[in-house]
């Protein structure tokens, strides 16, 4: 295969690379600070039950806005820049106008859903307020989303890698500040972490705003064309993007699923699960890093008529990715109570955690393979083939697994991570016979 492919690709991964690791920081600066903060147990799964809801509307977004990358990077191949400005204009509109009454919703109901989920006493009361105080924010965050769809789906992945580090930084620093009332300001804990997160995104949203203004983007949208002209863009972000949303959603449903059976081992299975997929979450960092060229270089290889070069593009992302998981995962059999004790001190839930990160460790190439061609088959528009497989297997075979292993057969919680394992090697098979057929390339936007 060609070098300059491989070129291409590293070349756009990594600074979503940095961007993702950036994100990832500021979730695990939230764990560590939080797990020296007051009552561990607490606080720690406060944040995990706030974060959860935080994430349950991701997929909405990130659906919608990889129904937009979609779109604009098929315009950007055709060399139709303007049409593609017009699609940003029209896809940042449809964003912003979700964004608020869902905002509110969350603020309303956010304590209720997490009661559903089992929180009680302190560690409800602690996730209200992280809820509270970041959903206030919340639109901001989907204008930084779609700014930063805009510049990926136009080969720029440098801009939102600089907002990113803005922004994170920020966060890390405001956490440590508001969560222990350091320089003379409240100490507020849980909620401090939210109020940090939440003024984060208001930070982003000014810079892009700026940006925008000084015509220091490589692709802008485009706001004069008016709501009417946008029908048939709307249409097909939502055709692109309902499907890859659902998708998204897939592993949302699926942790708000098995929470009740992860704390039905106790906090010290709740807190080690949330120390466990925060430490992961870093090994998704080149998969989706990775993923995100693949999706630019697909929808534009396709926009261009090139077929050959978008299969060449998501072959070429799943052997970087390959290569680099398999580094991860074996720090991770090899020192998993170590990384762990970074974020407690409580040895109960360092081994807990410890054997989460073992046990998972042995799925992270096969997770790095799913993200990458699963990220190709979204830049071509194929979301529907994909959506099905995340369905059927994160909440049927998963979920069944991991009860079966767990509870019947008597494993306890290394049932539970066993059978993660065994899912996403089965999922991954199946989203590459997908990718060799092939149907993904014939898609017209």
């Amino acid at each position: 295969m060609q070098r300059s492919i491989y070129r291409r690709v590293i070349g756009l991964s990594i600074p979503a690379l940095i961007s993702n690791v950036l994100y990832t920081s500021h979730m695990i600066a939230d764990t560590v600070m939080l797990g020296r903060y007051a009552d561990p147990k607490v606080s720690l799964s406060a944040l995990g039950l706030g974060s959860l809801l935080l994430w349950m509307t991701f997929p909405v977004f990130m659906g919608l806005g990889n129904g937009m990358v979609a779109i604009i990077a098929r315009r950007w191949g055709e060399r139709k820049r303007n049409e593609a400005g017009i699609v940003a204009g029209h896809g940042l509109r449809l964003l912003m106008l979700l964004s608020i009454p869902l905002s509110l919703v969350c603020i309303l109901l956010g304590p209720s859903i997490v009661s559903l989920m089992g929180a009680k006493g302190a560690v409800l009361r602690e996730a209200t307020s992280y809820i509270r105080a970041v959903f206030i924010f919340y639109p901001f965050y989907v204008f930084i989303l779609a700014y930063h769809s805009v510049q990926r789906a136009s080969g720029d992945t440098k801009t939102p890698m600089i907002i990113d580090i803005a922004t994170n930084g920020y966060n890390i620093a405001m956490n440590y500040l508001l969560i222990f009332g350091k320089l003379g300001l409240p100490e507020l804990g849980v909620r401090g972490a939210g109020i940090a997160t939440g003024t984060a995104y208001l930070l982003g949203a000014v810079l892009y705003a700026v940006l925008h203004l000084f015509k220091r983007l490589k692709l802008a949208p485009i706001l004069k064309k008016g709501i009417k002209s946008g029908w048939d863009n709307w249409k097909k972000i939502f055709r692109v993007g309902i499907p890859a949303g659902l998708d998204m959603g897939m592993w949302t449903i699926s942790s708000m699923l098995i929470t009740p059976l992860i704390l039905s081992f106790g906090a010290v299975g709740y807190s080690a699960y949330q120390i466990g997929f925060r430490v992961e979450s870093v090994a998704y960092m080149p998969a989706i890093g990775i993923g995100v060229a693949a999706t630019t270089l697909t929808g534009q290889s396709l926009g261009a008529k090139n077929r050959k070069m978008a299969k060449k593009s998501i072959a070429a992302s799943t052997h970087l990715v390959l290569f680099f998981m398999s580094l991860v995962g074996l720090c991770f059999v090899i020192f998993p109570e170590q990384i762990a004790s970074i974020f407690t001190n409580e040895k109960e839930v360092v081994r807990v955690a410890g054997m989460y990160l073992f046990i998972t460790g042995f799925s992270e190439p096969f997770l790095g393979a799913f993200f990458t061609m699963i990220g190709g088959l979204r830049g071509a528009g194929y979301t529907k083939v994909p959506m099905f497989i995340n369905m059927i297997f994160l909440i049927g075979v998963r979920l069944g697994l991991c009860y079966l292993l767990a509870v019947p057969l008597g494993l306890g919680m290394n049932g539970l991570w066993i059978g993660m394992l065994i899912e996403t090697v089965l999922r991954t098979g199946v989203i590459y016979l997908a990718y060799r057929r092939g149907r993904w390339a014939e898609v017209e936007l």
